[in-house]
């Protein structure tokens, strides 16, 4: 028994110096921007949809994945080193299934957009990401109401999830 635990002690004491030493880094911690951009502003996207609303979703969402990594300090546009600009293009509602008696039984959301991070000094483009796209499905339901709730919802995760990616890409992929 004891020679059983003094293995199990060697196995983990091994795998910690492994891992220590295997150059794994935490995603969103490398900033590969130009040593000049240290203040950044996130005015609200553009939205070029008619879905009301959909441009505050993700700029907040933008917002609050800097304002998590701590990166970049968030200034208004006048102190800005370079300004986050995003356009939110198109913002699509599908039918992706149907019930056996014919009744919608499920939706996709689907957002394109592109953003850019423009210097303020020169105005030069420093990243840009065109046609960023996801989707995200949602069960449909026999009322309205519930089914308003769910696709915001969709569009809310979408935003989560696309505010994580700009971020990471301008950041570590610069």
């Amino acid at each position: 028994m004891r020679k059983k635990f003094w293995n199990i002690l060697l196995s983990m004491m091994l795998a910690a110096v492994f891992l220590a030493g295997c150059g794994y880094h935490f995603k969103g911690k490398t900033n590969n921007l130009p040593k000049d951009i240290t203040k950044i502003s996130i005015p609200v996207f553009e939205n070029k949809t008619t879905e009301t609303n959909i441009e505050t979703f993700f700029t907040n969402a933008l917002i609050s994945q800097f304002v998590r990594s701590k990166e970049l300090k968030l200034v208004d546009v006048k102190s800005a080193d370079a300004v986050i600009r995003g356009t939110i293009r198109d913002f699509r509602l599908d039918t992706l299934t149907y019930s056996p008696d014919g009744k919608v039984s499920e939706y996709r959301v689907t957002v394109v957009m592109d953003v850019s991070l423009i210097r303020t000094s020169d105005k030069k483009v420093i990243w840009r990401g065109k046609n960023m796209r996801e989707f995200e499905d949602y069960d449909a339901s026999n009322e309205t109401l519930t089914n308003e709730a769910r696709k915001q919802e969709a569009a809310v995760k979408i935003s989560k999830f696309m505010a994580e990616l700009i971020h990471d890409r301008m950041l570590e992929n610069f």
